[in-house]
Order: C-alpha cells, then structure tokens, then sequence
C-alpha cells in the first residue's frame, strides 16, 4: 500500500501542468501513487500525462469524457490505494518534502488529517508583493495539538483549501466523504471541506506552507451564470448530509453561518444581473429555514444578522444594492466611533454628491453612542450604503474592512466627522480617469471648533493641506515630499491597492500617512487639482487624533513606527533610486514629530528606539541616499547619533548576528505571538546595551 495516493485534476492545464507534475514525481516522499484524472482536455494536457506515465510507474493515468471537478476527484478516490489521499490541482505546485513532513506529522499523531498553510501565487507581475506569501489558515494556538473540531467547531469557518492538507482514506471511506458530482469546477472543495471537519475527530495542524496555490483565477467559477446557483447546490448536498449522518443538530449554527458567508461572497462576485436569481433563491432557502425554526443563528455577530435578514424580509433591496455597486464609479469608505454628532452630515454629503453612483461602504468601530442607530436608519432605505460593524479596533482595521468589500474601480475615504464639498467625486474621479493616473489629489479646508487649535496651528494648518501646484506630473521623491498625509482628499486605483496588496496598519495611530506614503512610491503619474478649490472639509475638534497628538495625549511615537514599517516597500531597486531620498525624509521628519510630540520622559527610549533601527537597516538605508543618511543621523541627539556610528563596528555587527540568530530561536519555541514579541523585544534591548558596551571596550583599547 502506497504511502499516499496523490490526486491530480486536470482539465485544460497545458501551460502549468510539466510544472506541476515535476513537483509531484520529485516529492522526497518516494513511496506515493499519482493518480492523474483527465476530465476531458482538449489541449495537449492528455499527451503530458502519458509522457510522464511511460516514465514513472507510480502515475496511474484516468481519462474520461468531460464531467466536471466533483466528479473526477471522485474516480480518483475510488483508484486510490494510498494509506493517505493527497491533492495537487493542476495549475499548482508542491514544495519537495510537502507529502514527507505531512506524512510523518500524521501518522505520529494518528491523525484524520494533517493541515497545513500555503503560498500564494500570481502570475500577473503587477501582483508580485503577493507571490509567495504565506497564507495563514492555522492560528498559532492550534498548531502541534490533536483537534477534536466537535470541540472546537469553529474550525469550520476556515477557508477549505483541501489541497494544503492529508486525509486518512480509511477515515474518508467510514463517513462516506466524497464530492459533489456538479459540472464544472465551482465550490465542489466547500463541500468535501465541510463534511471532512463535521466528522474528523483527530486533526493535526501544522504552521508550515508547502503549497504554492495559484489565486489568479480564484473567482472564475462565479463569472458564468450556468455555474451561479452551483453553491447552493454544496449547501444543500451539505445539509443532507448532516442529516443523515445525525449531525445536523449538532453543527446547525455553524453550518447556517457558514452558508450566510458564502452566499455573501457569491452575491458580492456575480454581476448584477446574474446575482438577481441567485439572491431569490438564497432569500427563499433562509425564510424557508427561518420559518420551520431551523434557522439558527446563536452564534452570528450584528453584520450576519443584519445580512441575514435583510435577504430573509427585503431581498429586493439586496438587489438594489448589488445593482448599485455594479455601476459605482467611487467607493468611499468611512470608518465611525462615536460620531453621532457629525455622521449624518458626513453620509449625506457623499450621497448627495453630483456624481450619485457611489458605493458608500461605513464601517462602525465599536461606538457606545448614537451612531450606528443613525447608520441603521439610512441603512434601510439607501441601497447605496452598505454597513458593517465590528469591536473597537481602531480606525485603520475598520478601513480594511472596507477597502476588502471595496467594488469600485476608485477608491476614496472620508471620516465621520468631516464633509466632502457637492462635487468632490466628480472632480477627483474625472480627474483620474481623463489623465490616466493613478492618483489624485485635491485641497482641504480646515474647519475649526472653539479651542481645537491655536491661531499659529491654523496658519499651519491651512498651509499643510492646501495643494501647492496644479497639474499632472510624474510622481517623484519631491513631490511626494510636496503631498500632504490625508488619505480622505484623494482618489485611489483599486486595481493597484489590490495589486499591491495595500492596507492600512491596524495596530498604529496616523495610518494615513503610511497608505498615502506606500501608494505614492507605487504610483507612475498624479494629478493635483486647483489649490483654490477645495474638495474636503476636515473639521477639527478637541477630540481629534490630531489634536490629541498636538497636546502629547496620544501615542506620537505611531509616527515612527509608521516610518519604520514602511521601509519594506522600497524592495526593488527603481523603487529605492525613485524614492529613496523620499524615505530619509520621511524617517527623519517621523522621529522629530514623534518627539515633539510625545511626554519628555519618553524621549530618552524614543531616540534608543531611532537609533536601533538606524543600526539594523544601515546597510539598506546607505543604499538609498547615503549622504541623506549622514543628515538623518546629525539630526538626532548627538548621544545617540554617536551609538549608532559604535555599533556599526565590528563587535556591534557581530551582535546583530546573534540577535537575529536568537529571534529565529524564540518564534519556534514560544508559540504565542504575544509572548514571543515580548520576548524578541527584550532581546533587542539587550542586544542593543551590549553593542554599545562591546564598542566602548573596543574604543578604550
């Protein structure tokens, strides 16, 4: 009996498929069988099949009239042989020891399955900051434990991803898993998935990724309308099997929940016209359910319940919604914590813009007062606005709420207690569609209320946030040196902040300038609007982050960690001869500001802090402008300036080894991400202390 059975799917898959079957036939795992199924190709994908058969006898070849994904995974189950069933699809690879390391982690554990993470892949260029990043489906806290997912059953809220993992067949075979037998390749994985977890009792995860899932064409299954009503097929093929399996009671509510997030995520895909049928048939399914007294929704949180019910009473406005994002030209995103006394001003000056195709995505971040019942309100009767709530997280995770539901080929972004002016989306749209670039960027005009902000601030202020030119241009160290740090008076390409994977740090204060900042060191061309005319009204109150920030009650040090941060994005070297002198700028303004605007007796670990990160990046930091380095560092305390020119020394080199060498050590060995950044910042301190001794003991020799 082979090892494992390794399933391959293939239709149509000529151009990856050498690429795939390499990484299979050279797993380290020798003892496997690779069952490839056929279903019908009519590219050469057949000829490359046979080619590697008649030179590996491990490859059974299965081919067959085209039948679809569900049915041809299925041929390859009832072929298998293996101890374990594994999956590769065609288009993917697998790193060499994927089937080795899973193997061993699931016969160690006597596991039903053994579960990893995967890499992403795009074979786009534009998308290459996504390539090869790990795709986190395992939380830290249930890796290296055997999973009962009967007691712990949020596990079935997790994205399939069947093929990151192994499947005892023997376990498969009990509980009669197979797959859906639907035509074409459309959420046939939800349901294998779903039935896998429902009855798995023995499940071992693992932190690692061997999987490199190619994710280009991830929403094809959803663009045809044949294939629309194809996952409420899995849902149904779903539930009876819970039912006949006497498992329904136990898993209802995760299994309603479960079906609610994908029949959002196939309304949200499908063209408007499309989505019509399918948006009946799901509100017939959810009444239908709510009216037996089936429907259970005991674990659902406000944006499921709204969701739900709104399909359930009113699936016309759902609709309407949908209709009303197809023809969006902007979508603006307001993220809302405790603004009743300003949100209706804000939202109806979107919606009451001259150009009235928006999509207005307001997110709720926890707010105690009035202001999600004022948001409700325009909620159930403006199909533009779409509203999601979520815990107190700060305003930059209620931002990436947004910008994920973002449908909109422009971005834009308001707060709740500012006011766009009538035209802002008109101007700042037109603008970037007749120029072609990729961004654009218009003045803002600064209201205050009493005692927000001294007569020397205002001057600031209006000075800041007026634009100070007019025109197209190539974007440049300069000019974005020139642009000011608001995101909320500017127009963004969704397809680039997609492509570059863009969002906003949703742990720091002041994540405007990091979005603004990282967008503008990817962006070719910008317009800038008449200084004259503003397009944004920003209203500064007692309240405000910035005005907490002026009066040193909010964290100042953000601005640096923002700048620290952003140094990740100059990773080719046209981005760091574009926008290197950029960067130094912006590291050197961050510290100041965050100094100036911080308690005084935190000054002394803020410039420790500077100077560290000064020493651990000074090779990448010379490579960009050495001599705007020599400037960053005379800026700083001279204390400071002096040790980091010491431990650029040998000793101190060396002691950078160590510290890298020791982090490595702590995130294998501390599995809480929490306790490990603790951990790896007292090694940091520690480092940096010896460092600075190791040179004084060099110098006084």
């Amino acid at each position: 009996m082979p090892k494992i059975s390794v399933l391959v799917p293939i239709y149509n898959v000529e151009r990856f498929l050498h690429e795939c079957l390499d990484s299979v036939v050279q797993q380290t795992l020798k003892d496997i069988e690779i069952i490839c199924i056929n279903d019908g190709s009519t590219d050469s994908s057949l000829s490359i099949i046979n080619e590697y058969a008649a030179f590996d006898s491990r490859i059974v070849v299965i081919d067959k009239p085209n039948s679809g994904y569900g049915d041809s995974m299925n041929r390859g189950l009832a072929a298998a042989t293996g101890e374990y069933i594994g999956i590769v699809e065609s288009d993917d690879w697998a790193e060499p020891d994927m089937f080795e390391k899973l193997y061993t982690l699931a016969t160690k554990n006597a596991a039903d399955v053994a579960k990893s993470n995967f890499y992403s892949h795009y074979t786009d260029p534009k998308k290459r900051r996504l390539t090869n990043k790990i795709v986190r489906l395992v939380h830290p806290e249930q890796v290296g434990r055997l999973i009962d997912v009967a007691a712990e059953p949020h596990i079935l809220f997790e994205r399939p991803a069947i093929w990151s993992g192994i499947y005892r067949r023997d376990f498969l075979e009990a509980n009669d898993i197979k797959f859906l037998p639907t035509p074409g390749a459309s959420y046939q994985d939800t349901g294998f998935g779903f039935k896998v977890w429902a009855t798995a009792r023995r499940v071992i995860f693992t932190d690692d990724a061997y999987l490199h899932y190619r994710m280009d064409n991830e929403a094809s299954s959803v663009t045809s309308p044949g294939k629309a009503m194809c996952v409420s097929d899995e849902y149904s093929s779903i539930e009876t099997y819970l039912r006949e399996h006497s498992l329904f009671e136990k898993f209802k509510p995760f299994f309603y929940i479960a079906k609610w997030g994908a029949y959002d995520w196939n309304i949200e895909r499908l063209a408007a016209d499309v989505a019509g049928p399918f948006i009946e048939q799901a509100s017939l399914e959810f009444r239908n359910a709510w009216e037996s007294g089936s429907l259970d929704l005991g674990i659902a949180d406000a944006n499921q319940r709204r969701g739900i019910f709104e399909l359930i009473e009113t699936p016309d406005m759902v609709k309407q919604r949908r209709a009303a994002q197809d023809r969006a030209k902007a979508t603006v995103i307001v993220p809302v914590h405790n603004s009743e006394k300003y949100i209706a001003q804000c939202v109806d000056s979107i919606l009451e813009q001259t150009v009235p195709e928006v999509d207005l995505i307001v997110v709720d971040d926890g707010s105690v007062d009035g202001s999600v019942e004022i948001l409700e309100e325009h909620f159930r009767t403006e199909p533009r606005l779409r509203l999601f709530t979520q815990e107190n997280r700060g305003q930059g995770a209620a931002r990436n709420i947004g910008l994920e539901r973002a449908c909109a080929d422009v971005i834009m972004f308001s707060d709740s207690d500012d006011f766009f002016e009538p035209d802002a989306v008109e101007r700042l749209v037109e603008a970037l569609e007749d120029n072609g670039v990729d961004l654009t960027v218009g003045s803002i005009r600064p209201a205050y209320e009493k005692g927000s902000r001294t007569a020397a601030g205002r001057a600031i202020d209006e000075s800041y946030y007026r634009v100070r030119m007019s025109g197209t241009f190539e974007m440049t160290s300069d000019l974005l040196e020139k642009t000011d740090a608001s995101v909320c008076n500017k127009a963004f390409r969704r397809e680039l902040v997609e492509n570059l994977g863009l969002r906003f740090p949703d742990d720091l204060r002041y994540e405007d300038a990091y979005f603004v900042s990282a967008y503008g060191i990817n962006t070719q061309k910008a317009v800038y609007l008449n200084p004259e005319e503003h397009v944004y009204n920003y209203r500064r109150h007692v309240g405000s982050t910035m005005n907490l920030t002026f009066t040193g009650a909010a964290r100042g040090e953000d601005h640096m960690d923002i700048a620290f941060r952003l140094l990740e994005w100059l990773d080719t070297g046209e981005l760091k001869e574009r926008f290197g002198q950029y960067y130094l700028w912006f590291l050197r303004t961050s510290m100041h500001f965050a100094a100036a605007n911080s308690p005084w007796y935190t000054h002394r670990e803020l410039w420790r802090r500077a100077g560290e990160f000064i020493a651990w990046n000074w090779k990448e930091l010379s490579e960009l402008d050495s001599s705007g380095l020599e400037r960053l560092i005379a800026s700083m305390p001279a204390e400071n300036a002096r040790e980091v020119r010491r431990v650029r020394t040998l000793p101190g080199k060396i002691m950078r080894k160590v510290r890298h060498r020791a982090k490595d050590a702590m995130w294998r060995f501390i599995p809480s991400y929490r306790a490990a950044s603790t951990v790896m910042r007292r090694i940091d301190e520690l480092s940096w202390k010896i460092d600075v001794l190791a040179n004084r003991i060099d110098n006084d020799k």
